[in-house]
């Protein structure tokens, strides 16, 4: 399985998507656009992610907290 992210990654100041190729035992991470591609366990990917939680619900709360606070409200 091969997911492209929504997002971008900035390499060498050019903005890239992030190409991920789904194996059995590990990922294969590369930018699209490149032949370079790296292998990264899922059990390393686990572990950053769970190093990495708290931060990550930070961010997510900074980048939606002033979209949530400047919506209209509806009036009567």
């Amino acid at each position: 399985m091969i997911f492209v992210t929504a997002s971008s990654v900035k390499e060498n100041g050019k903005a890239r998507e992030v190409i991920v190729e789904s194996r059995p035992h590990y990922a294969v991470v590369q930018f699209n656009g490149t032949k370079e591609k790296y292998s990264v366990a899922w059990e390393m990917i686990y572990k950053l992610a769970k190093k990495r939680h708290s931060e990550n619900l930070r961010m997510e709360a900074r980048s939606t907290g002033p979209r949530e606070s400047s919506r209209r409200r509806k009036t009567a």
